[in-house]
């Protein structure tokens, strides 16, 4: 065999190893493009989650608030309907059932008539009723925001 011919199977023998290793390295490239394209398709669905489930607690926090202050104002109602029930015992305007007027100036003894308020009583369960008007409201707006927030918070988990 001449020079040339073995110089000429060196050179075939170089280029099919040359090949072989270029297959090689596209394959290898291919490979890492698959994975990149995988982790990027991983990457945009995980910020689409994060992008629902910030939409889902900016609602529920937004239902939160206007249960909130829907409670703070039947809170404030409360204090308000306490005043107004004690004012109107107080000027006459409201009357207690017989079993919460205590008692009667007819029936007073005498020993207090010197006293420049004979039954201080009657203001004293007037501010009472009031207060008890108001502690009621104020415990039913307390079940009714808990009522609404629960509800508020099964609509949220509802697809």
């Amino acid at each position: 065999m001449s020079i040339l011919s073995r110089a000429l199977i060196v050179v075939i023998l170089a280029l099919g190893l040359l090949a072989i290793w270029q297959r090689g390295s596209v394959a290898n490239a291919k490979r890492e493009r698959d994975y990149a394209v995988t982790a990027r398709v991983s990457a945009e669905v995980e910020r689409d989650n994060a992008k629902a489930i910030t939409a889902i607690e900016r609602q529920r926090v937004k239902r939160a608030e206007a249960v909130a202050t829907q409670y703070e104002q039947e809170k404030a109602d409360a204090e308000s309907k306490g005043l107004a029930v004690a004012d109107g015992l107080r000027a006459g305007n409201l009357r207690l059932q017989q079993r919460w007027q205590g008692c009667e100036a007819s029936r007073v003894s005498d020993l207090g008539a010197g006293i420049a308020q004979p039954d201080a009583g009657a203001d004293d369960r007037s501010s009472s009723a009031g207060r008890i008007v108001r502690a009621a409201a104020q415990c039913d707006a307390q079940v009714r925001g808990l009522q609404a927030q629960v509800r508020a918070d099964r609509e949220g988990d509802q697809p």
